[in-house]
């Protein structure tokens, strides 16, 4: 995607320790002669208040096998800078918020685990309060657990979800979900092991307190609390980017870490009637090409200081796969076209932004492990329901050999990953978004003039239609004005016409079958439909992996996956003829080190056949032999829901 703008009340069994850095004040009496009259006493003075500066809200104690969790606050008008957390003692744990005002872990061990926050604020003043969680074992029978326990800034939607562990033979009959303190917020549970609100506005640091109550079909009973703080957030009438949580350089001790944040995001960049912006210059934070010199492929190291993150294991899975899945250089010859990559547990969708120069991706595609997993957002892309009022369902996935390209990953399952698993993923994003950068900055066009922003050094090309999309527009146009309408609609979030609604999916098929897109997504924007066609291009000619497309009747969540109709549907589109022009003119642009004739050996597209369901639709053609998960393994259970779902809601960053 490309230019997105995108306690009082405490528990009993879950006591708060609110403890406050403040100052103090003290006192001494004299010695009197003993024959001496006392003097009177002088009038009382009155002693001031300690200022409270930062307080930390945290468990007192927690059961084995629960997460517990720690947050530091700034008091009244204090803003938070920046903060690390370090554990003292007690069984070691993980902490995969270091650096953020919350923390949370799980707790395996009995004891007491003390934490201390060192906390930078925005005045220069240094705080380091602690806290101890008593670890304490826990009796015998179902239990729930509520992962995790994070901070956000106002205006955020976000989420935790609660975790049964049961005994034989139980099931969870319900679970309920109130709110203990704070604000009140929209609580959404519509899946009842899911909490989603957005978070409130705050005049200073607030925590808000949340229970879940599990009952079982025995009728036991459990409990856990979860704490969302609130970070407060100043957001002046111009600024760009409404930052969702807080990010931090992965790497401090680099060229640019001092800069990465302020010049890509910060609630101070503002932008006013495409004339005043406070954007850095090219010469303060420039494109990652300037730093490793003209034509030289960047090092995975020179990418990795420009890598802004909320959680550290981010960067470090990142780092992981640019060392592992990049044999080629392809993403890092990319990243030189940009100035900084952003990854957090709460960007959705992920986007390029042309004024910063930025990359920023959703931390979803990154974790590898389930404690990681904890702390991405559930919350959905809001722009899922934009095409609600749909005749039809626009459907899509990755194949290899006549099966999906990657695993199932239920929401419902604590599992974990391989980093080379990251490639359908992290891989495909990459691809797309690095595809909009070389839109705007390509391989020829990366020497910047120094005294302009890099908004400042494209804006120019932008008003006269000279980037790569308004050539691949000019000289290959999509021509469905019923597709460009449909587009608008699921896509821009327009309000469908009576006419669209009554479209069907063999109607859709027929628009989209006849016109020179391979994605229903190049519709958004110009800019959407370069990016769909070098994404597509790239998962199939570096990694064997095919788009599937298809158009199918209304499906929600639910219906069965044998009532999911196929009425046009077609796999490798992108080596179709008509569509092999439009590739090579984006290659030849943005991926130069790439010759265009590799297109041409591209596998023929294949058409699925209409009237059949989707998932009968995974194999096409004969003779070709299953690899990695049998398709038979998915058309019940869970993995069939999950893939509906996940296969209805198609990548569209």
């Amino acid at each position: 995607m490309s230019n997105a703008k995108s306690l009082r009340a405490v528990p009993a069994f879950l006591l708060a320790v609110l403890l406050a850095a403040c100052g103090g004040s003290g006192g001494s009496s004299g010695n009197v002669p003993v024959q001496t009259p006392a003097p009177p006493p002088p009038a009382p003075v009155p002693v001031p208040t300690p200022t409270c500066v930062v307080q930390l809200v945290a468990d007192a104690t927690v059961d084995i096998g629960k997460t517990a969790g720690a947050s530091v606050l700034a008091c009244g008008s204090e803003v938070m800078g920046e903060v690390s957390w370090t554990q003292l003692s007690g069984p070691a744990v993980t902490l995969l918020s270091s650096r953020s005002p919350t923390v949370s872990f799980d707790a395996s061990e009995a004891g007491v685990v003390k934490l201390r926050a060192d906390v930078r604020l925005a005045s220069g003043a240094l705080e380091s309060p602690t806290a101890e969680i008593t670890v304490a074992p826990r009796a015998a029978g179902s239990f729930v657990t509520v992962r995790t326990d994070h901070s956000v800034r106002p205006g955020t939607d976000t989420s935790v979800r609660a975790w049964p562990t049961l005994g034989a033979g139980e099931t969870v009959t319900r679970i309920v979900w109130t709110q203990v303190s704070g604000p009140a917020v929209e609580m959404n549970t519509t899946d009842e092991r899911v909490l989603m609100f957005r978070a409130p506005t705050v005049a200073s640091d607030t925590a808000l307190k949340f229970r879940a109550t599990m009952t079982t079909s025995t009728g036991r009973q459990d409990a856990d609390d979860v704490v969302i703080a609130i970070e407060r957030q100043a957001l002046a009438a111009d600024s760009l980017l409404e930052m969702t949580a807080r990010v931090h350089p992965y790497r401090t001790a680099t060229r640019y870490a001092d800069v990465l944040r302020q010049c890509t995001y910060d609630v101070a960049l503002y932008y006013t009637d495409n004339v005043r912006n406070n954007f850095c210059k090219a010469s303060t934070l420039p494109l990652l090409q300037e730093e490793a010199g003209p034509g030289v492929i960047p090092s995975v190291a020179q990418v990795m200081g420009r890598v802004l993150v909320s959680h550290d294991f981010l960067g470090a899975n990142f780092e992981q796969f640019l060392l592992t899945q990049d044999p080629h250089g392809d993403f890092r010859r990319m990243l030189a076209g940009t100035t900084a990559i952003v990854l957090g547990s709460h960007v959705r969708p992920s986007f390029y932004m042309s004024a910063t120069g930025a990359i920023y991706l959703d931390a979803n595609n990154l974790w590898l492990t389930a404690a990681q997993r904890d702390v991405v957002t559930e919350v959905p892309d809001y722009r899922l329901a934009f095409d609600d009022e749909l005749n039809y369902s626009a459907f899509g996935r990755q194949v290899k050999d006549n099966d999906y390209a990657r695993r199932a990953f239920p929401s419902t399952e604590r599992v974990n990953r391989s980093v080379d698993e990251l490639v359908p993923v992290l891989g495909r994003l990459l691809y797309h978004e690095l595809a909009h950068a070389a839109d705007f900055f390509t391989p020829s066009q990366r020497a910047l003039n120094p005294s302009l922003s890099i908004w400042g050094n494209v804006v120019g090309r932008i008003t006269a239609d000279a980037l790569v999309s308004d050539s691949l527009a000019a000289s290959y146009p999509l021509t469905s004005a019923e597709m460009a309408g449909l587009g608008q609609v699921t896509f821009q979030g327009l309000k469908a016409t009576e006419q669209q609604k009554a479209y069907t999916a063999a109607d859709v098929g027929r628009f989209f079958g006849s016109d020179l897109a391979n994605d229903d997504y190049a519709y958004s924007s110009t800019r959407e439909d370069l990016a769909m066609l070098f994404e597509e291009f790239m998962m199939s000619y570096r990694h064997g992996i095919r788009y599937d497309i298809a158009f199918t009747n209304v499906y929600r969540d639910g219906t069965p996956s044998g009532q999911v109709l196929v009425a046009w549907g077609q796999r490798g589109r992108i080596a179709e003829a008509a569509i092999k022009p439009r590739i090579k003119l984006v290659l030849a642009q943005v991926a130069p080190w790439i010759d265009p004739a590799v297109v041409d050996s591209l596998p023929a597209p294949q058409m699925m056949r209409a009237g059949q369901s989707w998932d009968a639709n995974l194999v096409l053609g004969s003779g070709t032999g299953m690899s990695g998960i049998s398709a038979r393994r998915i058309v019940s259970g869970e993995d069939a829901a999950q893939r509906l779902r996940e296969d209805s809601r198609k990548p569209r960053d």
